[in-house]
């Protein structure tokens, strides 16, 4: 059972994801998802961390991909500095519990973002260019679930991309 958490980011999400009472979790589609970052960003507020994990559905085959290693995680500190940040990213990276590696720093910044506590325009900016990069992961992500998954033409109206999303 969800638990509705403090905070303006905690409640838009728990007001985006949980239905009957917390009992059961909504997973966003992509359209989803875009509203509610706009939500988020609108608030003017940050959060502890933020966790946006995608996974792509295919109905007819009855199978799923989660897409872990393409999962947008922003953190907010007390303090960090430019090492700190790049070696968060290298450590989201080097991830061992993915089955997939990304080795893409431009992109893991775009994943990754640090930002510190109450910083509202960094935490605002890490949203909006991860929202507007949305396009092209979801391109990457399609390219990988047609392989790992076998997906044929037919396949593909049956198919979606959800989005887990966790906060704190």
């Amino acid at each position: 059972m969800l638990k509705k958490k403090r905070g303006k980011i905690n409640g838009i999400i728990y007001n985006n994801t949980a239905y009957y009472k917390g009992k059961y979790r909504y997973y966003p589609t992509i359209t989803d998802l875009k509203g509610i970052l706009e939500e988020i960003i609108s608030c003017n507020s940050t959060t502890n961390c933020l966790r946006v994990t995608p996974f792509y559905i295919n109905e007819e085959l009855n199978h799923q991909i989660e897409f872990e290693e393409y999962m947008f995680y922003i953190e907010c500190r007390d303090w960090f500095d430019e090492k700190d940040q790049k070696m968060h990213i290298l450590d989201c990276l080097d991830s061992v519990d993915t089955p997939r590696v990304l080795n893409d720093m431009n992109l893991g910044a775009i994943l990754y973002p640090l930002c510190k506590h109450n910083d509202v325009v960094s935490y605002q900016k890490a949203l909006k260019v991860y929202k507007d990069s949305l396009r092209e992961i979801l391109l990457k992500m399609m390219k990988i679930a047609k392989s790992e998954m076998k997906l044929k033409e037919k396949h593909l109206p049956f198919g979606y991309f959800c989005f887990e999303i966790q906060s704190d």
